[in-house]
């Protein structure tokens, strides 16, 4: 995959299991819904169907699933309302169509899910644990804050966490990945303990309780189609940037002012402590 300069990505922070077994991997650009091709392709079919999921987000009730070939892979791409038709080439650079708030996507970030390629991740070059960040943007619901301090794996970019790059809805999907390293130990994050999944080479991915990941289309998965969280409500959702300043997401009511300067840390520190 190629992508521009800007883009947002994650592999970690859905509950699907393809994004939990590593398999698939959101992109999108922050305020920008025009879906722009990391991939050369074709287009072989395109499916809109109706969505049952439950979410107060959502502006439609249906989504788009465009298959497509790559070379000689198949790649399935959702939640992106196509402008190609069935048959049509398209390359990298290509604004392939518009990204739709659906159930599966509405609080997200505007994004396509691409899944079915083999993802290798690089190698840590800036450890950075600092998270101070401006806001962007706020509303009743969340904020969204631009980091100024981050951690940076070649020209990957994200929040600085663990000695890598965290990628992950915390608490509530109760799993995520630290990009970058390949930690011997368990995380300890937002005042939660948790246990190392696996390792692959210059990734972590974690969970909150052991066998939460091996069993997870035996029951998270449900809980994930009925929009439930797994290990709590929404906190954090940090999402990586390529060759840009990287956006976290931090769910709740704050009181902070479009441009002012935070402390990503210390505003998730007094969240928990209004809860507690």
């Amino acid at each position: 995959m190629k992508f521009k300069n800007g883009t947002i990505f994650s592999f970690f922070t859905s509950g699907f299991p393809s994004h939990v077994r590593g398999k698939a991997i959101d992109v999108g650009y922050y305020c920008n819904d025009e879906f722009v091709s990391p991939l050369n392709g074709i287009i072989l079919s395109i499916e809109k169907f109706n969505v049952g999921r439950p979410n107060r987000f959502s502006l439609t009730n249906y989504d788009f699933l465009i298959l497509a070939k790559t070379g000689n892979t198949l790649v399935k791409i959702l939640h992106v309302e196509p402008y190609f038709e069935k048959g049509e080439e398209f390359k990298v650079g290509d604004v392939l169509g518009k990204t739709i708030s659906s159930p599966y996507t509405g609080g997200d970030f505007s994004h396509a899910h691409i899944e079915g390629l083999r993802f290798s991740f690089p190698k840590v070059t800036k450890r950075e644990e600092r998270a101070i960040g401006k806001v962007t943007a706020l509303n009743e619901n969340y904020v969204d804050v631009t980091l100024l301090t981050f951690a940076e794996a070649g020209g990957w970019r994200g929040l600085g966490c663990c000695g890598g790059l965290l990628n992950g809805s915390l608490p509530y999907a109760g799993y995520g990945g630290i990009i970058g390293v390949e930690l011997s130990k368990g995380v300890s994050l937002m005042g939660r303990e948790y246990h190392v999944h696996g390792r692959r080479r210059n990734l972590t991915v974690f969970e909150k309780e052991r066998g939460l990941i091996r069993d997870w289309e035996y029951g998270p998965a449900f809980k994930v189609m009925k929009n439930e969280p797994i290990d709590g409500f929404p906190l954090l959702e940090s999402v990586l940037s390529y060759h840009d300043r990287p956006i976290v997401r931090l769910f709740g009511r704050f009181s902070l002012k479009e441009g002012e300067e935070v402390d990503v840390w210390s505003l998730i520190r007094d969240s928990l402590e209004r809860k507690v």
